[in-house]
């Protein structure tokens, strides 16, 4: 919709369907109910009528809301001109909100399954601005108006005209599936479900018959895994249910990935449900980060994510570049990052003293001698448990052998590299191997940490936190004191070049 300003300047507003979103906070808290009376009776006239009898009140309240959250977006506009965009909300508290184009860091499309058929898309504009991870700015448009918008802001123009495309191949897209689920980012998954949707996921939990279900696949498991107790297969299930869960996610977030480079931005797009287009402006990335973990590092691949603001911005999404790529083919990928591959002249160089290996195995180490006595006393404690409490110990025990293994290997694989414009990391964190490339002028602090014990051998940890949407500090573990303060120093004075 649009209109025109006091300056014969077009105003426009975003798309109808925002009602919802505005009233949706209040407004499902009545829907639900009024849904769940309708599919006692049947569709008659008669019925329909003695149903809102009963249900007036609750009915004139969803239309006040409805009609509030009218108001909130007719109150809504926004417009925009070679230079800037601006945005205007509230009734009775107006807020405005202006981006300088070439201030633009980075925007998501998104095209939702269900806002298709109305000719709808959101769009989210984000800055290299302060360091919270949202968006600067969010609009939900018509695609009209997101097409005259392309005209007008450079970065959405990505991949028109002299872009390098690359595809991801379907079974890369799986493995990479695979790789990075997990039945712990699952049970968040539904956790975050059910804590929004409340009633409703009890309600849908309950027709489904879920309980039902369960009972019904640990009845079949059983008879074909003799001697495992009952309670240790309905475990097993679900959390091979979560699994899939976060798999299955995953591979409609992420699926038909590709990407272009151009001579200024990059765009990425995926999704198979919703469908996502995000275009960045490539001096906006903080840095690349190659991502391994110990089978990938076996096998020579690597997923690239990349750190830049309101990109994978959100906890539950990864800011993956490339999903899976042999490690030899990512540096010509590095190198259009305007980023250094491999450091062949560095003025320095420390790796890891693996004599200090307990500050690396320590967390599995203690997690596995813990384990055993907390077994000893819960099944002295509650001996009618046995069954579950055994199975809980082997399934934890699984998770530290593989998390004691990475950090053997972290031990004799971590180091960093240094010259004069790049910072080169090789380090572990907790399941997963990061190789990160970062200008100087990045990283905004430094620490290091020390033990007396540390300190009588000349070692030291040290910590690097770079800018960005969300700050993020990297540990290197064990290195050389001289060779980390060294680092320490030789950043500082670059600090103090960019400052004067």
């Amino acid at each position: 919709m649009m209109r025109l300003g006091t300056a014969g300047e077009a105003v426009y507003r975003e798309h109808p369907i925002k009602i919802l979103r505005y009233s949706a906070k209040n407004l499902w808290l009545l829907i639900f109910p009024l849904l769940r009376s309708l599919r006692f009776y049947p569709f008659s006239l008669q019925k329909l009528i003695d149903w809102g009898a009963g249900a007036w009140f609750d009915l004139l309240v969803a239309l006040l809301i409805l009609g509030i959250g009218t108001l909130r977006w007719h109150a809504c506009t926004y417009y925009f001109d070679e230079v800037s965009i601006r945005s205007q909300s509230g009734i009775l508290l107006r807020r405005g909100t202006e981006i300088p184009l070439e201030r633009i860091a980075s925007t998501v499309e998104e095209h939702p399954f269900y806002l298709r058929p109305l000719r709808a898309a959101c769009l989210q504009i984000s800055t290299a601005a302060g360091a919270v991870p949202e968006a600067d700015m969010h609009l939900t448009l018509y695609l009209r108006d997101l097409h005259r918008l392309r005209q007008h802001i450079p970065v959405l123009q990505n991949g028109s005209t002299g872009a390098v495309a690359y595809h991801t191949p379907a079974w890369r897209m799986l493995l990479f599936s695979a790789l990075f689920s997990s039945s712990f980012s699952g049970a968040i998954y539904i956790a975050t479900i059910c804590f929004q949707g409340g009633r409703i996921t009890s309600d849908l939990v309950k027709q489904f018959q879920a309980q039902q279900i369960l009972e019904d696949a640990t009845d079949r498991a059983s008879t074909a895994f003799h001697g495992v107790p009952r309670i240790a297969i309905t475990i097993g299930i679900v959390i091979l249910a979560l699994w899939l869960i976060s798999f299955g996610r995953n591979l409609l977030r992420y699926g038909r990935f590709r990407m272009r480079f151009g001579e200024e931005f990059i765009s990425v797009h995926t999704g198979i449900l919703t469908r996502r287009r995000y275009h960045l402006r490539d001096n906006a990335i903080i840095f690349p980060d190659l991502r391994q973990n110990l089978l990938m590092k076996i096998f020579g691949m690597v997923s690239l994510h990349i750190r830049c603001p309101g990109y994978g911005s959100r906890r539950d999404t990864l800011p993956v570049l490339i999903p899976l790529i042999r490690k030899k083919g990512s540096q010509a990928l590095l190198e259009k990052l305007h980023t250094v591959p491999v450091m062949e002249h560095p003025k320095l160089h420390a790796r890891s003293n693996i004599r200090f290996f307990w500050s690396f195995v320590w967390p599995p180490v203690i997690g596995l001698c813990a384990i055993l006595p907390a077994r000893f006393i819960l099944l002295w404690l509650l001996p009618n448990l046995g069954a579950i409490i055994r199975f809980c110990s082997v399934m934890l025990i699984i998770p530290l052998v593989w998390l004691l293994c990475i950090r053997i290997v972290a031990m004799f694989t971590e180091s960093v590299t240094m010259d004069d414009q790049y910072l080169q990391m090789h380090f572990c964190s907790w399941f997963t191997f990061h190789t990160i490339t970062v200008n100087h002028a990045r990283i905004v602090r430094t620490d290091l940490m020390q033990t007396p014990a540390q300190k009588m051998y000349g070692v030291c940890h040290l910590y690097i936190t770079c800018n960005g949407p969300r700050q993020q500090r990297f540990k290197l573990t064990a290195l050389p004191e001289a060779k980390a303060r060294e680092i320490v120093e030789t950043l500082a004075r670059t600090e103090m070049q960019d400052m004067s």
